[in-house]
């Protein structure tokens, strides 16, 4: 049995905190009842009777249980729990980024490409294609392997979007470039696309990467002439 059968509260208008910003997203059973004993025990703290008197449930200490695993709740004691702070838990949302190397699980080729790979071969010095509330990882696969790739992320609930589709985005997502042909090399642990390619993209956006190709001429050699700036 899912764990969110055990709620069995269904408030007739959900209660949204004030600190607590969402554009055009269902909340789902945990997030919703967060809201509510953030509205019931503000900052205090609540046993498992308090809990149960509050919210009618017959699963009361499995809840719990499961908020304080999905980071809702702490505990304070044995029995006894406390919201976290509405604040701290968008932080938590804004630090829960995945590890790159996860996508070696999916067991298909990839590439890093674009942005991200540029940011590999400049060895972290040049980042830049990303904002204050989306972080983009650019990867190439192959296109054959785009059913495969879409069942991996969907299994791991990873956020993900291939290239040309169109969605509201937010946070880390996983940007797929499916290919006909796929060819990469290895640095530091990561499989990215060619260092040519790599540099190929960034002169086609030169006004951008200028930076990250003078950085890469410096170590690589990759004979770039820097744009003539105009003199007043």
């Amino acid at each position: 049995m899912d764990s969110e059968s055990y709620l069995d509260i269904h408030p007739e208008s959900p209660y949204i905190i004030n600190k607590l910003i969402t554009i055009g997203v269902i909340m789902d059973k945990y997030t919703e009842l967060y809201a509510w004993i953030w509205k019931a025990f503000g900052k205090g703290r609540f046993s498992i009777d308090q809990f149960r008197s509050t919210f009618p449930t017959s699963q009361g200490p499995k809840v719990a249980h499961d908020m304080v695993k999905k980071g809702y709740l702490k505990r304070a004691g044995r029995g006894v729990y406390e919201a976290i702070e509405p604040s701290e838990f968008i932080e938590r949302i804004g630090e829960n980024e995945v590890d790159f190397t996860i996508l070696n699980g999916a067991g298909k080729d990839y590439a890093f490409c674009d942005s991200t790979a540029v940011s590999i071969w400049t060895d972290g010095y040049y980042w830049t294609g990303f904002t204050q509330g989306f972080r983009p990882i650019n990867v190439a696969i192959n296109k054959r392997d785009k059913t495969s790739w879409r069942n991996f992320f969907k299994r791991k609930g990873i956020k993900y979007v291939f290239e040309s589709e169109t969605r509201t985005l937010y946070g880390q997502v996983f940007v797929l470039h499916p290919r006909e042909r796929l060819k990469y090399a290895e640095k530091d642990g990561f499989k990215v696309i060619l260092l040519k390619e790599t540099v190929d993209f960034c002169l086609k956006h030169e006004l951008v990467y200028e930076p990250a190709l003078e950085y890469l001429d410096e170590k690589y050699g990759i004979g770039y002439k820097r744009r003539e700036r105009m003199i007043a």
